[in-house]
């Protein structure tokens, strides 16, 4: 998103936004501040003491604990989790919450970027303070002896000390980028760059170690991002000075998605860990469990109040009954972050069978031999992709169903293609396919290939941006279709779609991936697991958008170097599954080794057909491709003609011949055939 507005080193001004509310005390946004905080510090220490979460014991053979390293773990974490809360809520209401004067900020938007920014550096400054003290913590040590050699070590070469140090890094910079933002753009950069601050350490903590931690990171991924956008948005709305209807307004709908995602990863999350009923009511991490579900449902009951009673009040220009309810909510909303920092550092219940090696790795039992039943049966969701497919199903039918009301129509076939495709994405990572790729290379070849060819056609042909630009309503205000619009024209998507990088990033990072660490990275790692099936998706869906796309984009080729890219393309894969089936060496040996599948062919047997498949793959594909090329490039030429006959219809009316593309043509090639009946007679 390019910041397109002519910068200026003063926010806008607040004079064309809804009528302003009267100006909230200053006492009363420093009271719940301070009052969240304090009920989010008492409920973390009371929890903390009678669950468990906080080991004062020395450890045999090792130096007495400092209770003061043990203390300090948790409450750093709470206040960076605050912080956190804090940055997201107040850089993503500056971007989204108020509307911008062309493009900068206006004067409300300008504090909360302010308070945002101060805060996203503060809990970078404090990650960098955890460094340290979770190192002594984890060797039961005094922190006087952690020195910064071995802090440093802490960070290079541990998962859990690169997570802290990443964090802090990307919270400062967030930071950075606010303080330094008068534009909406910016803002929204900086909000980005805060959510993202807090995923890090998602893949460290509770659900990392779970049996099934791809599901409880997925899930728990949701959950974060879901209470820092529902905190922090109520938390910007008690800061601002004054409470407008439009930004209170953005605000609930936000809350009511974020609601849903708490609750929904919630659930998911607690029942990766707790199988029986004894789990649940006779262990503290169960019996804290049931208290934030408990927390979670009074908070929902504050979010249907807010739009029963309170958002129709701010509509009344009466702000005041919003921001004592707010109060009340906010302070329960600090106990549930106490709450939640206390059950992160409660032991959950152990399995009762001890996990296998395959176990560890995998987050699932090895599954046995591969058939076409358990491919149809033993599925194992992708928490992520499931919800990605099923808000995209959901907005686009709704976007269909809004053209439909208001009379307009929409191709059946674009919509089967829309949720063909998602299906199938869900289908290939979350059946039993998804289990078998982890442990096959032939079938995470097969995997791949559907997810960055198959997959993208039938998405991009469904034509979402242009459905997206039909049915949103146009705003003076910037909405959901004034984003997208921005989006589209900004500076990053117009590179990025240029055929030659498109086509750069969909062949060699082919190449990349397995001819590289990258690969066995992305198998060990469940965040580069993740990035690997997200690149599938993105490098294809970037590639074919700007080959066979309906839907508009800053670059579009001509059709015969459509064709040539898509060739080429295909030449570069059919070249990648020969070299994999000639390869001698497994890709990937030590994960492949360490899972000690004992059924089916050998790796390098596996990996031979993984390669055949890359290589014959690409048929079905390249006929969708060839067909739509075809198909685009013919009702192109019939768009064009009936362009020009238009353009003749209307000279005729108006009788200027001149004007009628068909005469013009015709005047150029008679100029031309006189000037050759000339050069005849000169010669």
């Amino acid at each position: 998103m390019a910041d397109t507005a002519e910068l200026s080193t003063e926010p806008a001004r607040d004079d064309t936004v809804d009528t302003p509310a009267p100006i909230a005390p200053r006492g009363l946004r420093l009271l719940a501040s301070l009052l969240a905080v304090t009920a989010a510090t008492i409920t973390a220490v009371w929890l903390l003491n009678i669950g468990g979460g906080v080991i004062t014991e020395a450890v045999l053979g090792l130096p007495p604990r400092d209770s003061t390293v043990t203390w300090l773990v948790p409450l750093l974490k709470l206040a960076g989790q605050l912080l956190a809360a804090a940055s997201v809520g107040c850089l993503i209401a500056a971007a989204f919450f108020v509307d911008g004067e062309k493009g900068r900020v206006r004067a409300q938007a300008y504090r909360w970027l302010r308070i945002g920014g101060w805060a996203a550096v503060v809990w970078g400054l404090i990650s960098l303070i955890q460094i340290p003290i979770k190192l002594a913590d984890i060797f039961a040590s005094d922190l006087a002896m952690v020195s910064p050699e071995a802090a440093w070590s802490f960070v290079r070469d541990t998962g859990n000390g690169f997570a802290i140090a990443l964090t802090a890094l990307l919270a400062i910079a967030a930071g950075v980028v606010a303080l330094n933002s008068l534009t909406v753009n910016s803002a929204a950069w900086a909000g980005v760059i805060a959510v993202v601050a807090s995923f890090p350490m998602v893949f460290t903590g509770h659900s990392a170690a779970a049996g099934n931690h791809q599901i409880a990171v997925d899930s728990m991924l949701l959950h974060v991002t879901g209470a820092l956008l529902w905190t922090g948005g109520l938390l910007a709305l008690l800061l601002a000075r004054r409470t407008a209807a439009v930004a209170a307004n953005r605000y609930s709908r936000l809350a009511l998605v974020a609601f849903v995602g708490v609750a929904a990863s919630g659930v998911i999350n607690a029942a990766s860990r707790l199988t029986t009923v004894d789990d649940l009511v006779g262990t503290a991490y169960g019996r804290e469990a049931l208290a934030k579900v408990g927390a979670l449902l009074i908070l929902g009951g504050f979010g249907w109040w807010h739009r029963r009673a309170t958002l129709p009040a701010i509509d009344d220009g009466r702000p005041g009954a919003f921001r004592r309810f707010a109060v009340i909510e906010l302070i329960l909303m600090g106990a549930t972050f106490g709450l939640a920092v206390a059950l992160s550092r409660t032991p959950y219940p152990a399995p009762i069978a001890e996990e296998s090696t395959a176990q560890a790795l995998l987050g699932f039992p090895m599954p046995a031999p591969m058939s076409a039943l358990t491919i149809l049966t033993d599925w194992y969701p992708q928490i992520l992709i499931c919800t990605a497919a099923i808000a995209g199903i959901g907005l686009y039918l709704a976007g269909v169903w809004r053209l439909r009301r208001r009379g307009d129509t929409w191709s059946i076939m674009r919509t089967l293609l829309w949720c063909g495709g998602w299906v199938l994405a869900v289908f290939v990572t979350s059946s039993g396919m998804g289990k078998y790729s982890m442990v096959l290379f032939s079938v995470h070849m097969m995997q791949h290939m559907t997810l960055n060819m198959l997959v993208p056609i039938l998405l991009v042909l469904a034509a979402p941006i242009t459905l997206a630009l039909r049915a949103l309503k146009p705003s003076k205000a910037r909405g959901p279709r004034e984003w997208l619009t921005a989006i589209l024209h900004s500076k990053v998507v117009r590179a990025v779609s240029h055929p030659l990088i498109a086509l750069t990033l969909y062949i060699f990072s082919l190449y990349l991936m397995y001819f590289t660490g990258l690969f066995e990275w992305g198998m060990r790692t469940h965040a580069g697991h993740l990035l690997m099936v997200g690149h599938f998706l993105a490098a294809g869906g970037l590639f074919f958008w700007v080959i066979i796309g309906p839907d508009p984009a800053p670059r579009r080729p001509p059709y015969p170097a459509r064709i040539l890219m898509f060739f080429i393309a295909v030449v570069f894969h059919t070249i990648f599954g020969l070299t994999i089936m000639q390869s001698t060496d497994v890709i990937a040996a030590d994960w492949f080794t360490a899972l000690g599948r004992d059924w089916g062919a050998t790796p390098i047997e596996d990996q031979s057909a993984g390669g055949g498949i890359a290589w014959a793959f690409g048929e079905i594909p390249s006929v969708m491709v060839l067909v739509a090329l075809v198909w685009q490039w013919s009702r192109s030429e019939e768009r064009e003609g009936r362009r020009l006959d238009r353009v003749a219809q209307r000279a005729a009316a108006s009788d200027t011949p001149e004007d009628d593309p068909h005469e013009r043509y015709n005047a150029y090639l008679a100029k031309l055939a006189e000037a050759d009946r000339k050069a005849g007679l000169r010669e």
